[in-house]
């Protein structure tokens, strides 16, 4: 079972994210609130969360800076930042916060679940949007730092992830099976010393790996 937490202040979203989720048999979710502030009166906190969809623009005290409440009640749930902003700033602060991923409200319901199960099982994730935005931030420089560490068809995975590309859309442009271009990702993941996609991104902005 998938313990998912929700904090929307937009009651019809989260009435809309709660619905969704639970209609998957292997999820539940323990707890929507719209705020903060709501979060912190609940009365128990189920120990076992294993996700939690964070909006931005709460009344009251920020998303991000509820951050740091929910990594001290569930220092192993995967905090996954669902948001109407796009905007640069908005990405690098939330990730470099600790969230393990970054969803633009916009996204199906189904993507928002994919995202959720890839988060759990790989770490992290980010919308192809996201991933762009917070790797063209840092990327000032082609990436030939760490070409000498990859292999040819690496180094092609890697620039269509800079370019915000998705595994599904990588394996049509190379003509390989995604789980070809999973195991790749895993051999680079390896090579720069990280353990998902969100943990690379995040290595690259504070490392200046490129």
């Amino acid at each position: 079972m998938i313990s998912i937490g929700i904090i929307e202040d937009n009651h019809f979203q989260l009435n809309n994210y709660k619905e969704f989720l639970e209609d998957f048999q292997e999820c539940k979710v323990v707890f929507a609130c719209r705020s903060m502030e709501e979060f912190k009166t609940l009365p128990y906190k189920d120990p076992d969360v294993k996700a939690i969809l964070l909006d931005i623009s709460l009344p009251g005290e920020s998303g991000i800076s509820g951050m740091d409440e929910l990594k001290r009640v569930y220092p192993e749930a995967k905090i996954i930042i669902l948001s109407g902003h796009d905007g640069k700033q908005y990405v690098i602060e939330s990730i470099m916060k600790g969230a393990s991923g970054y969803i633009i409200k916009t996204s199906r319901l189904m993507e928002i679940y994919h995202s959720i199960i890839d988060a759990i099982n790989q770490g992290g994730t980010l919308s192809p949007r996201a991933a762009h935005l917070l790797i063209d931030h840092v990327s000032k420089d082609p990436l030939e730092s760490v070409k000498d560490k990859l292999t040819k068809r690496e180094y092609e995975l890697l620039h269509l992830l800079k370019d915000g590309h998705t595994y599904k859309e990588m394996a049509e442009k190379l003509f390989v099976t995604v789980f070809t271009v999973n195991q790749h990702l895993k051999k680079i993941y390896q090579k720069l010393n990280v353990t998902s996609k969100s943990e690379l991104i995040s290595k690259i902005w504070s490392n200046n790996l490129y």
